[in-house]
């Protein structure tokens, strides 16, 4: 693993390249999009064993904090989906770079596969998106993010637009919940990848309304896998405080993409 710093003086983002450990690179690489908040926290160990396994089948894998987040430069109260959209082009170019492949596939963990998922409109060099447990609809989000332990919606909760909300120790401003508004992954043109995989540890009603559009729109290059999870892997309230691991939902994410490259 090698750490750095990427991005512009101003905004230096920090990130995580796994070279390949197999006598052969791959020719694609592959960008992780993390979680936000508390979110990010729990499933940070799950994202880092996932590269781990990518980076022994051969790939260049980069894993990286947002502009606001983690190690990265920025305060949580300034950022803005317009910003992470730009991180992860950002991110996208520097494995480009970094690495020297052509092509990259992206995967995105809950808010990072909204937002992976609307970064590839802009892109044409994205072989697989890979949505895992994804928010379907940012702007319900808000409502899961107060639901979780420790968080503070403040005096004027949520139906305050002006409020800055306080997710279990995260700050969700105001420009931040502005751009969750327009977020709904059952409604993104998710057209530009080569193929899609929708992996989700649970049924829900909006995972069934993502796939039926996804395979709408791409009926021969798009999959969903249900890969139950021995506990709600994300939701600290219903494990019990324990730091669950979907080792059967990493091993269907890797295999996927192992299996795919062209």
């Amino acid at each position: 693993m090698n750490p750095f710093f990427f991005g512009s003086s101003r905004k230096q983002l920090f990130g995580v390249h796994h070279p390949p450990k197999a006598t052969t690179a791959r020719s694609a690489g592959i960008l992780i999009c993390y979680p936000f908040g508390d979110e990010y926290m729990r499933t940070h160990k799950a994202a880092r064993q996932l590269a781990m396994m990518l980076a022994k089948a051969g790939y260049h894998l980069l894993r990286f904090d947002y502009f606001g987040t983690g190690d990265s430069a920025g305060a949580g109260e300034d950022v803005t989906i317009a910003q992470w959209l730009e991180d992860i082009a950002t991110a996208a170019d520097e494995l480009k770079e970094t690495s020297g492949v052509s092509r990259i596939s992206l995967v995105g963990l809950r808010l990072g596969a909204t937002l992976a998922g609307q970064a590839t409109a802009t892109r044409t060099d994205v072989d697989d998106l890979v949505l895992w447990d994804p928010v379907v609809v940012a702007d319900r989000y808000v409502d899961e993010l107060m639901a979780a332990p420790f968080s503070d919606p403040g005096p004027g909760g949520t139906e305050d637009p002006g409020a800055t909300l306080g997710a279990a120790g995260f700050p969700v401003s105001p420009a931040l919940r502005a751009g969750f508004a327009d977020m709904d992954l059952s409604r993104m043109p998710l057209t530009s990848p080569r193929r899609v995989l929708l992996v989700t540890s649970h049924e829900r009603e909006d995972y069934t309304r993502l796939k039926q559009h996804l395979e709408a729109q791409r009926p021969q290059s798009f999959l969903h896998q249900l890969v139950p999870s021995p506990a709600p892997w994300i939701e600290v309230e219903k494990s019990n405080g324990a730091m669950v691991l979907p080792h059967q939902m990493i091993q269907a994410i890797a295999g996927h993409l192992t299996g795919n490259e062209a």
